[in-house]
């Protein structure tokens, strides 16, 4: 007679960058151990390979993670993490007093935010635009100084009034051009992009338990949630 059968519950969740509904189960006791193995290598390259390796096991339906921008992938292993282990997390905020205050969080109010006004289409002159891409999560690690390599990874499309170019159509060496004739400006629009893209995150207000003062803090990025 074989063993029986555990019934896992299913759940729904809006992806922030479609809209479109999800469903996903909570990871099990095999997901845990990923992760925890990942914790316990220490490095951020080894902790995303491990969310990467449970989104793709909880989530329902074809989805393509390694193509997800990062603010969702945040966004669902917080929903993974909130229906597995809890609802709630404790993080300890410091106060301007060197207090540290410990502030419980329900996960479930936790959201992507979407500045008005962003749009991936951007208008680098009157003639010329790009449409862009957001980063995903194999640009984590990458430091400032490569940081035009995420920006030559989400330009998807350059376009004219006449004709479009898709990103495979043209050759790195010719991108690498493209972005280097832009001026101060121009690049600055690029840059806006990045600064005003949606983001993890969460505001809290607290009173400091030593000095009183009210405090409100803006959490931004999954690791500011399991601080």
């Amino acid at each position: 007679m074989s063993l029986p059968k555990l019934n896992t519950p299913v759940y729904e969740a809006i992806l922030p960058s479609t809209e479109k509904v999800i469903k996903f189960r909570p990871f099990l006791v095999k997901e845990e151990k990923v992760l925890l193995t990942a914790m316990e290598d220490g490095s951020q390259s080894a902790l995303m390979n491990a969310i990467k390796t449970i989104i793709k096991n909880c989530i329902q339906g074809k989805i393509n993670v390694d193509r997800l921008p990062l603010f969702d992938i945040e966004f669902l292993f917080l929903k993974l993490r909130s229906k597995s282990v809890g609802e709630t997390t404790e993080i300890g905020l410091t106060c301007s007093c060197k207090e540290v205050n410990h502030v419980t969080i329900n996960m479930d109010e936790i959201n992507v935010t979407k500045p008005e006004g962003h749009s991936k289409k951007i208008m680098i002159s009157d003639e010329i635009g790009v449409m862009m891409s957001y980063p995903v999560i194999k640009t984590v690690g990458i430091t400032e100084a490569d940081g035009m390599e995420i920006v030559k990874d989400c330009i998807e499309m350059i376009f004219t009034e006449e004709e479009t170019h898709e990103r495979d159509s043209f050759k790195s060496k010719e991108l690498d051009e493209f972005i280097e004739s832009m001026d101060t400006k121009q690049f600055g629009k690029i840059k806006e992009f990045f600064d005003t893209m949606p983001k993890l995150q969460h505001t809290i207000n607290y009173k400091c338990v030593k000095c009183g003062e009210d405090k409100e803090v803006i959490l931004q990025g999954l690791d500011s949630f399991f601080g």
